[in-house]
């Protein structure tokens, strides 16, 4: 249903998953921007309830978005 937004990440295991994150974060040179955006998270309502995969799985969407 949300594959859009995962991209296919909540088939992964969770450390397949922390493993590929960081990864791509490095690759990209996103390090910087992931960090704001997950700081910017903290304080958003929406994003209270999220476990730190979905969180992370979010984060690193937006920033490879944002940066295409």
């Amino acid at each position: 249903m949300y594959r859009h937004i995962t991209n296919g990440l909540n088939s992964m295991s969770v450390e397949d998953f922390w493993w590929f994150a960081q990864a791509e974060i490095t690759k990209l040179g996103l390090q910087k921007q992931f960090d704001k955006q997950i700081k910017k998270m903290e304080t958003q309502e929406k994003h209270k309830y999220k476990d730190p995969k979905q969180t992370w799985e979010y984060a690193l969407n937006k920033v490879k978005t944002l940066n295409q």
